[in-house]
Order: C-alpha cells, then structure tokens, then sequence
C-alpha cells in the first residue's frame, strides 16, 4: 500500500511538472534587438516573465518547473516594440514574425487556439486600418457618418461571430467580460399625485445595475485576471471603489458572496476576491464597513479556508476581527470606570451617564488634532446637551493631568473628564485605540449608535439619529 501511495504521488508530481512546464519559441525576421522579453498582464500592471538573450533573432523559453498560468502575455524587446499572445491549453508553442511589424506579421504553431486568436485580430486589425484612413477618405460627414457605423457595425459582428463559434476560447471570455452589462430597463413609476417617481425609479435601475454588473463575466476563468485592465481589472475596482462605495456592510456582505459563489473554489479568482474584499474592508474608512471585514475573517480565515496564506497572518487578521466585533456598530459598551486624578481620587463611569445619548471620547491634550477638535465639541455640547439630553464621558489618554484642567477649564469642557491611565479595564485594547481624538457616540444603555466620528459630522448625525435616519 504504501509502495503504490508512493507511485501515485511521482505520478501525480510528474504530471504536475508536465503542465507547468512550458517551450516558447519566437524567430524574429530582420530582428535589431538582441534581447526578447516575455511579459504577462496582471490586474491592470505588466510584469516581465522571461528573458532571451539571441543575437539573430532566434529566442527560445523555456522550464520545466516554472508555471505559466492561462493569460494575455506578450513579447518585447528592448526598444519597446511588442507583440501579444495567449496562453491557454497549449505550453509548447513556436511563433514566428518580422521586425517591421511584429503584431502584423506574427504566426503561431503547436495552438489552434492561437491561430484562431491571430486570424481574429488580423480582421480587427484590417478593420482599424480602414477607420484610420477614413477621415482622409471621406470628406461628406453623411458619408463619413454612414461608413464609421458600417465598420462598427463589422467590428461587433465578428466579435458576435467568434463568440458564438468559440465559446470556450480565452478570447470569447474577454471579448463577453469587455461587453457593456444590459439589464432589464425600469417600468414608469408614478407617485400618488400622478408625477413620475423618478427618485423609485433611479433606485431600481442603480438595484438593476448592482445585480447585473458581472453578468458578461466568467468568473470561473482565472485568466481573466491576467488580461489588459480594459478587461478586468478595471470594471472590478470600479464595482466596489464607486458602484459600492456608500453601500451598507449587510450588502457588501451579499454582493461578495454572490461573487465567490461564481467562481472555482481554491482557484485564483476566489483567492483574488476573498482577499481584496478582506483588504478592502480593513482600510475602509466609511462608518460600520468594519462589520464586512469580521465577517470575511469568521467565514474564511477562522474555518481555514484561506490555506494560501501564512498562519501567522491569519492569526492576526483573526484576533483583530475578534477585537474589532465588540465595536461594531449596535454593540454594548462596558461600563467604562476611570478616576478624576489618580486611583485615591473620585471614579466615574458611563453608567454614571443618565441621558438620552452619551458621547464617550478619548483624546489628549499632547495631541495636536484633540486640541482643535475637543474645544468644537465643548462648543456643541454648549448649545445642544439639552436639546439632545447628551452626556459626554472624556478619558485623557497620556500627558500632563494640571495642562489637561487648565485646557479643560479655558474651553469650558464642562462633563466628566478622567484620567485614562486608571481604569476598571484596559480600555486601551479594547477600543483598539492607536490614534485620538476617537468618538463614540452611544445611547443610554451604552450601544454603539455611531463610531470613530469628527466632531464636525456629529451635529449632522444627531439630527440623523433622532428623525431615524442613521442606519448601518
């Protein structure tokens, strides 16, 4: 039995040596440049792959142990000229070209799939040339109007025509990825006075466009990742930079698993998406997104799905998610209990606190932004506690406790001020504070209502608050 485990395994490495392993070769006719790189697109930059050094224009890469995963690669030399190709099935290819024109000239053997790639292309190209010379052709603007249709018009018949006769091919999943998302158009809306909803309208239409953003994307083919960023890369970031950006975390959470539901599991693709999704969220500076980063630590990190990255890395991603639960938002704070001056001296505590709304601030009188900030917030706690029945329970971080009074006492901070060095439990981890001033603002059983605030959006949030408007 473990004589035959033993000739599974040098099998199974075998094979994998034999489709990692790749033999490019490129002859370059009247070739002027001594150097021939081999380069790959990746999420929107380029990266140089392979490397030939043949003085007559004969270039050949190879390994067998270095992969070469399914993509758009080109070849370049030097001088900047290039030319691109794909890689799919096939790992033994020989191309062959001119100098004069590498991208006109380029023929492929040893992969069907490229020479129906290059027969694509010299069509496209074809077609190029002929709107390039069509200003200089066409003076009438009718005529000009009426031709420029007719080759666009070509140019989407053959990209129809490919796809439908090649499905499968790379070219088809970038063609179809790089096609614009079409979605059920919006009913007319009508509000009760009989005027158009536009407003309920915008909002199905964003609904619609949020739902079908992806559908001309196979999201199974991980190649699709190593393509020009016109492909790819491109409409991903905008997804989530603009399409996304002000969405709530609950959301954010549906919209990522419906995108991981669509690809391989294990595959680059998923991998690519867990982790930018996780990144993403961590640096995410938009109230209550924290929540998305819990949740992607919880479902992959901690259930050991995420086997690609280092233990100690998910280690630590996990126990900051652990830190970081206990602050989202519509969690209970502790009770917080610190001393007016040293640990002999009064304690006071947000349950202390009976009003409406508490704001529990952390900050220092050492610290450059706390000293513009906290004398705003003395100013609005002035005009608004009684409007809002607000509280606020202040900690000093670190620094001199007689400079913290006399700051305290000349901007009127008149609430419960303490010193932060004593306290009934280590507020400092708990809250995850690296920085100050940081805000909370809490209702009367100390939830969580709003978290890591300026002092110029509390006024607006407080408005938000009590019309029930603020919702996470």
């Amino acid at each position: 039995m473990i004589k035959r485990s033993l000739i599974f395994f040098a099998l199974f490495s075998a094979c994998w040596l034999c489709k990692a392993q790749y033999d490019i070769s490129l002859e370059v006719k009247n070739s002027l440049s001594d150097t021939m790189y081999i380069g790959y697109f990746h999420l929107g930059q380029t990266y140089a792959f392979d490397t030939c050094v043949n003085a007559k224009g004969k270039y050949r890469f190879k390994s067998k142990v270095k992969s070469m995963p399914a993509g758009m690669y080109f070849f370049s030399d030097n001088t900047g000229r290039y030319v691109e190709f794909l890689i799919d099935k096939e790992r033994k290819l020989s191309f062959k070209t001119d100098y004069s024109d590498l991208a006109a000239n380029i023929s492929v053997k040893g992969s069907e799939d490229g020479k129906v790639y290059y027969e694509y292309i010299k069509e496209t190209n074809r077609l190029g040339k002929e709107f390039k010379s069509l200003s200089s052709r066409t003076q009438n603007k009718e005529e000009y109007t009426e031709k420029l249709n007719e080759l666009r018009l070509q140019n989407e018949e053959l990209k129809e025509k490919f796809v439908e006769q090649h499905s499968e091919h790379l070219l088809s999943k970038i063609l179809m990825a790089s096609r614009p998302v079409s979605f059920p158009q919006v009913q007319t809306k009508y509000n009760q006075d009989g005027s158009v909803d536009s407003l309920a309208m915008r909002q199905e239409n964003y609904f619609n466009y949020k739902q079908h953003y992806f559908d001309n994307v196979d999201l199974t083919c991980d190649a699709l990742m190593r393509t020009p960023k016109e492909v790819f890369a491109n409409m991903y970031s905008n997804y989530w930079d603009n399409v996304m950006k002000y969405e709530k975390a609950d959301s954010l959470i549906y919209y990522t698993e419906k995108l991981i539901s669509r690809t391989k599991e294990g595959g680059d693709m998923y991998k690519y998406i867990i982790n930018d999704v996780t990144k993403r969220s961590l640096t995410d500076n938009i109230m209550g997104h924290d929540k998305v980063y819990v949740y992607m630590v919880e479902q992959y990190f901690e259930t050991g799905k995420v086997t690609w990255m280092h233990p100690s890395d998910i280690e630590m991603n996990v126990q900051r998610a652990k830190k970081w639960k206990n602050l989202l938002i519509g969690k209970t704070v502790p009770n917080l209990a610190c001393p007016e001056d040293d640990d002999k001296s009064p304690w006071h505590s947000l349950n202390d606190l009976e009003t409406r709304y508490k704001i529990l601030v952390f900050w220092s009188v050492e610290c450059g932004h706390c000293t513009k900030e906290m004398p705003q917030l003395a100013e609005f706690y002035k005009n608004n506690k009684e409007k809002y029945d607000l509280g606020i329970f202040a900690v000093h971080t670190e620094g001199d406790l007689g400079q913290m009074r006399d700051f305290a006492q000349k901007f009127e901070m008149n609430w419960t001020n303490t010193n932060g060095l004593y306290a009934n439990y280590d507020w400092h981890d708990y809250f995850d504070v690296e920085k100050t001033p940081i805000i909370y603002i809490l209702d009367s059983e100390n939830k969580i209502l709003a978290k890591n605030v300026s002092v110029t959006t509390i006024s607006q949030i407080m408005e938000m608050l009590e019309k029930g408007l603020f919702d996470l």
